[in-house]
């Protein structure tokens, strides 16, 4: 014979809520890792307390930034740029990489001075540049006024 389950009707007066609770909640028994020293910054009633005097919301390091950032593209291409940027100076022998600390942001600083560039060629990293002559034409003042 197949028994059919009773049906309980749940009431305060056969049903533990606070046992109920225990059982299924989630018991966070680790140390908090939140950082109580901004606890005045967050709280929402100091900083309506300060734009009642100031008028003026706190700022933030995160404000926006305004200005032309048309070529900079999107997060994906800048992403790829990185991942080959790192890549490349990966791919450079180990000599070089540990003259720059395995460090790709003190290569490119070595490289934006224009005084390095003696020391980049004889390393490989910039080719050797064809010294042209170019005689400036002499303008005299007579020819400047034509």
């Amino acid at each position: 014979m197949i028994k059919k389950h009773e049906m309980v009707l749940r009431t305060p007066y056969n049903y533990d809520t606070d046992a109920a609770s225990n059982e299924s909640g989630l018991a966070c028994e680790e140390p908090s890792l939140a950082q109580q020293h901004y606890k005045e910054e967050c709280d929402i009633n100091t900083i309506l307390q300060k734009f009642n005097i100031t008028g003026m919301l706190p700022e933030s390091p995160l404000s926006p930034r305004y200005g032309d950032f048309t070529g900079i593209g999107d997060y994906h291409t800048a992403l790829n740029r990185v991942i080959a940027a790192q890549d490349e100076f990966e791919a450079l022998p180990a000599q070089i990489r540990a003259r720059f600390n395995n460090d790709p942001a003190e290569l490119i600083a070595f490289l934006d001075d224009d005084n390095n560039r003696p020391e980049a060629e004889s390393l490989g990293l910039v080719d050797k540049a064809a010294v042209e002559v170019v005689e400036a034409a002499q303008v005299t003042p007579e020819k400047a006024a034509e």
